[in-house]
């Protein structure tokens, strides 16, 4: 069913707009596509507002099943007139007996210059968005979760535009591909870089006019394309879905042997020299700022950093029995786990593995679990631009000394989250832009020396806090800007404030020096509150 809304009218327009470009013709309603086009994206929660009973989007599931949640338009925002008691700033239980009932969550997140936004959060100065979480600086986005592009149906693209169920960096126009960078026209791909005009390749860089690793004319690449795109619209029209690319080759066996023909020629890899002492080195010096005392052995506190983020699957290389990591992020869970392969064995392998002319010739969208099957390798790891000591960390752009972190760009010294961008010093996260010196920091931007923030905005120094703007030294504070020196959304002054924190900071040492956690977080902390006496 259609949704009457002027977003979805224009989002619509748009859609059929890019299926003209990257399909050849239109194929019917955006809407009807939305189960196709939301697969593996999200996950998106709803929730009733508590201040006007109207719906709230959120996209975390680790909040409380106790928490209560309004829209950003109904956040007040402002300080709170009054003062707290001595008796309830004297440690943590009695600053949460205070904050009570103002820990209300926040969804329905538009952000800067924004319009046109429909059933979707996070979004920040972006337009005509549709069903979708967290894109940046995009336009015409519907069923997709993270985005900075325009163009983009059910997809998870950074700097990218013109595609449909894509996971892409710095390319434009594809339909059906994984872990491509650099790239355009590509079509049911995976680990290109540098290519254009590619369609059911694998691992290849730097090509153009492939079908199936294969180099075709250019006559005969346009040919063969307009077959394939023709059959794909009559498949969309008839049964409002394309099968995903990685599924393909689910079901199907692999067939080896093209594979282990090559492997005894296949060079070993260069060992990269590592050391996790810059990260180590990174944690003691973050802790000291958060805590006021040092903290050392990343590993030891590895599952407390770990727990409110996404983390990695056990796989195995299918030409080596190499271990591997596959990292929760966009679909590399999805991809058949006896297709796999590390980096350097899908570099070379794919400038190997090709179809037949005959093969590539005969190859449709109904056989190409089949025909492809010996080409169609998936790798786990995402290596893009420079790169120096980062341990166990299999996706990552322009990054250095990272550790167990996924989707490190652009950044330094990060240690188990999930995708830091333009960061340092981080540690325990979930999509942290332009913040350092942190820990357990999630779904903000240029936060300093924060601990336990979600949906912060240009702060500093604070703790425990929830949809904060622009405030610096503040403590349990919740849907509010422009504090200082604040506990519970109340102001007190520094020296007040400088003493309450002194006793919250001696509680939580305590039990991180005992039991190697902090066990209460911004997604639990209602389930702390102590009831009323």
């Amino acid at each position: 069913m259609q949704s009457a809304s002027a977003a979805y009218d224009e989002v619509n327009r748009q859609w059929k707009s890019a299926c003209k470009v990257l399909l050849g013709g239109e194929v019917g309603e955006l809407d009807e596509f939305a189960e196709w086009l939301y697969d593996y994206n999200g996950p998106r929660f709803h929730a009733k507002s508590a201040v006007s009973g109207e719906d709230v989007l959120y996209s975390d599931g680790r909040y409380s099943k106790k928490a209560r949640w309004m829209g950003l338009d109904e956040a007040p925002r402002t300080a709170e007139r009054g003062a707290l008691s001595v008796n309830d700033i004297k440690d943590i239980d009695s600053i949460l007996r205070a904050l009570g009932e103002k820990a209300v969550y926040t969804g329905n997140i538009w952000l800067g210059n924004s319009s046109g936004v429909e059933d979707s959060t996070t979004i920040i100065d972006s337009h005509y968005v549709y069903k979708s979480e967290w894109v940046t600086s995009s336009k015409y986005v519907a069923y997709s979760t993270h985005v900075i592009g325009d163009w983009v149906f059910g997809g998870h693209c950074v700097s990218s535009n013109f595609h449909i169920r894509s996971n892409s960096y710095m390319a434009q126009r594809c339909v059906e591909v994984s872990r491509v960078d650099w790239s355009s026209d590509c079509y049911y791909s995976h680990g290109l870089s540098a290519c254009d005009e590619c369609m059911f390749c694998f691992n290849l860089k730097s090509k153009r006019q492939h079908i199936g690793n294969l180099a075709l004319s250019k006559e005969k690449y346009a040919a063969l394309k307009r077959k394939l795109l023709a059959e794909m619209r009559e498949k969309l029209m008839k049964d409002k879905r394309l099968p995903h690319h990685f599924d393909m080759f689910q079901a199907a066996k692999p067939d080896y042997s093209r594979l282990k023909s090559l492997l005894p020629a296949m060079p070993p890899e260069q060992a990269q020299k590592t050391d996790r002492q810059a990260a180590e080195t990174a944690f003691s010096e973050v802790s000291a700022l958060i805590f006021g005392r040092p903290y050392a052995g990343l590993d030891r506190y590895g599952a407390w950093l770990t727990r409110n983020t996404a983390k990695f699957e056990d796989g195995q290389s299918c030409a080596s029995g190499r271990k591997l990591l596959v990292p929760d992020y966009a679909e590399f869970l999805r991809f058949p786990r006896g297709r796999l392969l590390d980096d350097h064995e899908a570099a070379w392998l794919g400038e190997r593995l090709a179809l037949t002319a005959q093969e590539a010739e005969s190859l449709t969208l109904s056989n190409a679990p089949k025909t492809a099957s010996p080409i169609a390798y998936f790798c786990n790891e995402w290596l893009v631009g420079n790169l120096a000591n980062n341990i166990d960390c299999p996706l990552a752009i322009d990054a250095s000394d990272c550790y167990r972190s996924i989707i490190n760009i652009r950044c330094k010294r990060c240690a188990f989250g999930w995708w830091p961008r333009e960061s340092e010093y981080l540690f325990g996260y979930n999509r942290a832009r332009q913040c350092a010196y942190c820990i357990n920091c999630f779904h903000s931007e240029k936060l300093k020396r924060c601990f336990e923030v979600s949906e912060g905005r240009s702060c500093s120094d604070c703790y425990f806090s929830h949809n904060i703007e622009n405030c610096s030294d503040c403590m349990f504070c919740f849907n509010v800007k422009n504090l200082k020196h604040a506990i519970a959304n109340v102001e007190l002054g520094r020296e007040r404030y400088t003493e309450a924190k002194k006793r919250v900071l001696d509680e939580l040492n305590q039990e991180l020096a005992k039991t190697d956690q902090i066990a209460m977080s911004i997604f639990n902390l209602v389930d702390c509150i102590p009831s009323k006496k």
